[in-house]
Order: structure tokens, then C-alpha cells, then sequence
């Protein structure tokens, strides 16, 4: 079923635009970090100094989801798609088993851990619906690219999924118990009446 949907997904929204907006949200370089250094730079413009350590405790947690996935993916050792069917897979703008990872082991997606520990510690954590509405828009693309360019079988980012998910929780509620941000996902220093931004 895992090989089933995968396939699936790779040959049915194949398609050269598609390539192009999948790779691009899978890029570190050139999607993930500037993304985080626009909500940098919106936290500092919204909270000041208080938005600086508010962020810093947002790059702890998407820490603590990375490490945690690249230590399950040592525990696993199951392999990517990319390596165990890249026959299989349609080129998605380049050879797929040239693109494949150096890193092997893909169970859990690191992709999809970091991408939603961040969104449901933002969620949790502030009132900025466009920002929230927008990192849940992203999640759901990057989750899905990983899948779309045989980097992780559905399962790998399923866990991915799961895995941020606890750690976003645990990241937003220590952030209320330092009291950075408040249960009613109100930064404690926001009040500015623009408060849907």
C-alpha cells in the first residue's frame, strides 16, 4: 500500500510546474531558511526582544524534531524510495536515483518533523492566523514533495508527521511555562489591533 501511494503520487501529478514548486520547497538553502528568517524577522517587528527568545525556543524545538528523526532514522535503517524503486519512480526533473539523499535510512522524513513542529508551535504559540493558515498550507507541499520526488514512502513522512507534531506540542508548552506566549496563543507583549496577521 505504502509503494502503492507512492507511485500514486509521483506518476499522477507529474507534471514540469509541479517539479519545479515540489523541488523547491524541499530546499533548505532556498525555501526553509528564508522562511525562518522572514519569521525572524516578524517576531522582532511584532514582540522585540521577547520575540527574539520566542524564536529561539521555536529553533529548539524544530532542533529537537530533527535530532529526534535522525536518530529514529538510525534505530529504522529503512530505506528511501529512492533507492529501493527508482526504477519505478518517473523523473522528477532529473534522475531520481542521482537525486536520492547520501543519507539511506528515511524512516522518519526530517522534512516533515521540522515543517510541523514549527507550524503547531506558531499555532500554539501566537495569534498570527495568516502566518499559521500559511506554514499549514507548507507543511502539507513539503510533506507532500518528499513523497512526489521518491525521497520517503508515505509511512517515512506519516511518522515525520507524527514525530514534529509532539515535539511542536512540547516546544509550545514549554514556551507558555517560560512565558514567552500565553495558552491563549497570545504573545504577552501583542495587543496591537492587527492581531490576524
Amino acid at each position: 500500500m505504502d509503494e502503492a501511494l507512492l507511485i500514486a503520487i509521483n506518476h499522477g501529478l507529474n507534471h514540469p510546474v509541479v517539479d519545479g514548486l515540489l523541488a523547491w520547497v524541499s530546499q533548505r538553502l532556498t525555501f526553509s531558511y528564508p522562511l525562518l528568517l522572514a519569521l525572524l524577522g516578524w517576531s522582532l517587528y511584532r514582540a522585540g526582544r521577547r520575540g527574539g527568545w520566542w524564536f529561539l525556543t521555536l529553533g529548539l524545538t524544530v532542533g529537537a524534531a530533527d535530532i529526534g528523526s535522525n536518530q529514529l532514522k538510525a534505530a529504522f535503517g529503512q530505506y528511501r524510495p529512492c533507492y529501493t524503486m527508482a526504477d519505478r519512480l518517473l523523473p522528477t526533473g532529473g534522475d531520481s536515483s542521482a537525486a536520492c539523499s547520501a543519507t539511506r535510512s528515511g524512516m522518519p522524513s526530517n522534512h516533515a518533523a521540522n515543517f510541523i513542529a514549527a507550524t503547531v508551535f506558531v499555532t500554539l504559540t501566537t495569534p498570527w492566523r495568516k502566518w499559521q493558515i500559511g506554514l499549514w498550507l507548507t507543511t502539507l507541499l513539503v510533506a507532500l514533495s518528499r513523497i512526489y520526488l521518491g525521497k520517503h514512502y508515505p509511512s517515512q513522512v506519516l511518522v515525520g508527521l507524527e514525530l514534529g507534531s509532539v515535539a511542536g506540542i512540547l516546544g509550545a508548552w514549554a514556551t507558555i511555562r517560560l512565558g514567552l506566549a500565553d495558552p491563549r496563543r497570545r504573545m504577552l507583549d501583542l495587543d496591537a489591533p492587527d492581531e490576524q496577521n
